[in-house]
């Protein structure tokens, strides 16, 4: 069975649709699978075993001076005969593929695709029962296996079961560099955190997440760990209050997502808003605190680990699924994500790691 997945963004939606790919090799583990994503969350597909091509896409393949690398790609496909094509996400990046390429297309209906009519160029729609994404996920891979076996039974194993295969292949080098840098700052036990996020409706203040450090610089048990100071700007402005402070925390270096996913299966606790690397903490079964304010903790947030369901702070927000909450993220009436305080939240910390 050769099937192809088409995600192509983001690195929440890529892990958000990694346990569909070990669903398939549960049931069928002769399938050939192969990915269509993009350069920023293909680090984390690369070199797996249980994926037999990954084509990496420009993150702005769209753009006219990306079109000729972008049809070099999608001639490369269409030389494969596919059982089956995949559209987790029903968006005009994938409908283009979908256009050119050949073989059963399957995806969600009009009123489940992120862009309804992008259901139109899918000859197989189907209409999910979930709560969380990783469900809606789980029930298209569902409905094509069963579709493939000509609607035969087909019994799907539940969560527990499925969650005993998931894994990531990380090479011994990129083990190796996650050891030698703890063992080089004598970090054993640590709390890691980033504040980064791809919208800026999603951020927890810049100024809360000071005020977090002072109280965590005061734990003498943890170490603490910050993620991602070289790839988001309000990591960047707290590494350079660290330093300023002389805070004893740690600034990770920076290493790509695939070694990132290493240091966090070490942690003790991973702090984040709702962003991609709290979603890969919660697939490799690390306890988590997730902040959401204007995006739903129970559609998006924690679903592998019971705990970190219920530890996910959910934040009243009158500006759902919108990327920012005024033209000045500032104004604090305006802003939900300060009604979360440092206070409140050191305490869930202190709860959760058991410590006075």
């Amino acid at each position: 069975m050769n099937i192809l997945i088409l995600r192509v963004s983001s690195i929440g939606d890529v892990i958000h649709t990694l346990p569909a790919i070990f669903l398939i090799k549960k049931l069928n583990p002769h399938a050939k699978i192969s990915w269509i994503v993009q350069e920023k969350a293909a680090c984390i597909l690369k070199d797996q075993d249980f994926l037999e091509n990954v084509w990496v896409i420009p993150d702005k393949f769209l753009k006219i001076q990306k079109w000729p690398e972008t049809i070099k790609i999608i001639k490369e496909i269409k030389k494969y005969k596919w059982d089956a094509i995949l559209d987790f996400q029903g968006i005009m990046k994938t409908s283009i593929f979908l256009f050119f390429l050949k073989g059963p297309k399957y995806g969600f209906d009009y009123k489940n695709s992120r862009m309804g009519l992008t259901s139109y160029f899918t000859t197989d729609q189907m209409t999910p029962e979930y709560k969380n994404i990783i469900q809606k996920n789980l029930a298209l891979t569902s409905y094509m296996l069963k579709k493939y076996n000509k609607n035969n039974y087909i019994q799907t194993p539940n969560i527990e079961s499925l969650k005993k295969d998931f894994r990531l292949n990380i090479s011994e080098e990129r083990k190796t560099a996650v050891k030698n840098w703890l063992k080089k700052n004598n970090i054993k036990k640590f709390i890691a955190l980033t504040p980064n996020t791809t919208w800026t409706s999603k951020e927890w203040p810049t100024e809360n997440w000071k005020y977090l450090f002072d109280y965590l610089n005061k734990i003498n048990k943890y170490s603490i760990v910050l993620i991602g100071k070289d790839f988001g700007k309000q990591a960047y402005e707290l590494s350079k209050d660290i330093k300023e402070k002389n805070l004893n925390f740690f600034i990770a270096p920076n290493w790509n997502l695939l070694t990132t996913s290493y240091l966090i299966s070490k942690t003790e606790l991973f702090i984040a808003p709702d962003t991609g690397l709290l979603h890969m903490a919660d697939f490799l079964n690390k306890k988590t605190i997730g902040i959401f304010g204007p995006t739903l903790v129970k559609k998006h947030g924690p679903f592998f680990n019971q705990a970190n369901i219920k530890n996910a702070i959910q934040i009243k927000c009158s500006y759902l699924y919108k990327r920012s909450h005024t033209k000045n993220k500032f104004i604090k009436n305006k802003n939900c994500m300060y009604n979360l305080t440092p206070e409140n939240l050191f305490v869930k910390i202190k709860q959760i790691l058991n410590f006075g």
